[in-house]
């Protein structure tokens, strides 16, 4: 693979100590951040991505949005990029970026693009075009434009405060090991055939408070959990919409809240201990309340980030599509074969696949036949954005949905004390699971229009990201 490394290094991004801050005001060193969002809600009857089948919207239960916060310190700048969707696919980030360039923002390279993955949020794929509306793909670019250069307006000095709270009590590893000795995603509240989770959850919710004129006036949230609390055909931000209106409510201000996703792929809320029904609005609105809840209640935690130096690194990541084997493409050709299409009612998801629902069986098999003539062979690049402050705060771009093991292991080996992995970054590649996993079974190794990435795609992925963070630690 031939990767192409850019590095942008910002240096006087914060002032050495927050005395000086104070004493240079907002001098050449002062770290200023800007931010802005806007209302990205579809019109009634968009179709909403998130399952195998699409559904028409019905009406909005809470608003979509695209949000950015920038850094400034002098003439260089970084930060983040949010949508309320379910994927960004490359493309469209490319799109923005070349907008950007064109509007005369020249801080594209520091941008860390992503969406928070809300199931219940219009397509936005270039793969699924039949689905995506061309002018619903133009106001997303156009108002995303217009927030990052309204962001860039906002600039004022500003001081940053961190910290990290190991508490996650709404997720749960969603890939079970059955009595049948193979793997099955989602298989169903109170089955009596599980008998253990195949992996850990990661526990962290990283807090970053951005503080101007004596107030917090922005926080972001780095969570690992997948955002599908709702179902049905009415539009929502699901919890991270939710989370943000209680730290909104506790503070009692309209601050700027945003989510990061971490590495979520097979993560999700449900407690497959309870009967309880967990695919509802309240759950989007208990879980947001409780994610809120401990932000708020980390806000008294925070420590100061007292560093003098934000590093970018940008690099490019290709991940070869898989080989699907003979005989997955037998069986599948076999099935069709056999189970009829019909016309189906309600959605579509996972569950259907560990239930043996026909059609959802029938949904994966014509897209493993289709496979290898879309795919094989074939790879995509992704950049694998870094940007660091110091040496204990960074965040990793990672495209896709990565298990949650790969962000455990980047974390863990980082050189920078504090690494927040950002997924569903910079691009969709699908699912990003374990080497092993492949073997293991589950609806996550199964292959998909967004592509299938190559087995050794998880261990070339912790890598990229490692190499980008030792790049930016040298600074």
């Amino acid at each position: 693979m031939k990767n192409s490394t850019v590095r942008f290094v910002f240096t006087g991004f914060l002032c050495l100590s927050f005395m000086g801050f104070a004493e240079n005001g907002a001098g050449e060193n002062a770290l200023e951040a800007g931010f802005s969002q806007a209302v990205i809600t579809p019109w009634r009857g968009l179709s909403l991505a998130g399952y195998f089948n699409p559904r028409p919207n019905e009406g909005v239960l809470d608003d979509l949005h695209v949000k950015c916060i920038l850094f400034r310190s002098g003439d260089t700048c970084g930060g983040f990029v949010t949508f309320d969707t379910c994927k960004i696919e490359a493309e469209t980030v490319e799109n923005i970026l070349l907008r950007l360039k064109r509007s005369g923002f020249r801080h594209g390279n520091g941008l860390i693009v992503s969406a928070t993955h809300a199931h219940t949020a219009p397509y936005t794929s270039t793969k699924r075009m039949k689905l995506t509306d061309p002018g619903y793909m133009e106001i997303l670019e156009k108002k995303t434009v217009e927030t990052v250069l309204l962001a860039e307006r906002n600039f004022a000095p500003a001081t940053l405060r961190l910290g990290v709270a190991n508490n996650n009590p709404y997720a749960y590893n969603r890939r079970y090991w059955m009595k049948n000795g193979k793997v099955t995603t989602n298989p169903g509240k109170l089955n009596p055939e599980i008998v253990k989770p195949e992996g850990p959850v990661d526990c962290d919710i990283g807090v970053l408070a951005v503080e101007q004129n004596g107030r917090t006036v922005a926080i972001i949230a780095n969570i690992v959990n997948h955002t599908d609390t709702i179902g049905l055909s009415l539009v929502s931000a699901d919890w991270p919409g939710r989370l943000a209106r209680t730290v909104q409510n506790g503070l009692g201000y309209d601050l700027f809240v945003m989510t990061l996703v971490g590495c979520s792929g097979n993560i999700n809320h449900f407690d497959t201990s309870t009967d309880a029904n967990q695919t509802q609005y309240a759950e989007a609105c208990r879980i947001g309340k409780g994610y809120g809840e401990i932000v708020l209640g980390q806000l008294k935690k925070l420590e100061s980030l007292e560093v003098g130096t934000l590093s970018v690194v940008s690099q490019d990541f290709a991940i070869p599509f898989r080989v699907l084997p003979k005989k997955m493409i037998e069986d599948a050709k076999e099935l069709l074969a056999r189970v009829p299409a019909r016309a189906t009612t309600g959605d579509q998801t996972s569950e259907g696949l560990a239930k043996g629902d026909d059609q959802v069986l029938r949904y994966f098999a014509e897209r493993i036949v289709d496979y290898p003539s879309s795919f094989k062979g074939k790879e995509r690049v992704y950049k694998v954005v870094t940007l660091a402050i110091g040496d204990r705060f960074a965040a990793t771009s990672l495209p896709g949905e990565p298990f949650t093991e790969i962000g455990l292991e980047i974390k863990e080996k980082s050189p920078i004390k504090n690494t927040w992995p950002v997924t569903l970054a910079m691009g969709y590649c699908g699912y990003v699971p374990l080497a092993v996993s492949f073997e293991n079974g589950g609806y996550e190794i199964q292959p998909c229009k967004g592509g299938s990435p190559r087995e050794d795609t998880a261990a070339r992925m912790v890598e990229a990201s490692l190499k980008g963070l030792r790049q930016a630690a040298k600074r």
